[in-house]
């Protein structure tokens, strides 16, 4: 899927909700609970199911990102699936350290 800053998807499987805050220019298969994530107004397949495998759960106003910093995901509702491009698990995005101000 072709996936734009500002996007709105949800998850099929969970109530994981999330916007687009960067991402390049090629298709990607965005998942959460090991399923493809749908735009927010999309109708989910039916006979879907959470795969324990991508369970770890999402958390409200948390920024994910892939290995190579491309892609920046932004939480706005949490659920129990976890985010995933293809099979690689989305980590959470460290806050950038201020400077000291001593």
């Amino acid at each position: 899927m072709k996936l734009s800053p500002g996007s709105r998807l949800r998850s099929p499987v969970c109530d994981t909700e999330v916007i687009v805050v960067r991402s390049g220019d090629e298709d990607i298969d965005l998942r959460c609970g090991g399923q493809p994530m749908v735009p927010l107004d999309g109708e989910p397949p039916a006979d879907l199911a959470l795969d324990p495998a991508f369970a770890e759960g999402t958390a409200i106003g948390k920024r994910y990102t892939n290995g190579t910093g491309d892609l920046e995901i932004l939480c706005t509702k949490p659920g129990a699936g976890s985010l995933s491009v293809g099979g690689e698990l989305l980590v959470l995005k460290e806050a950038k350290p201020l400077p000291s101000s001593d």
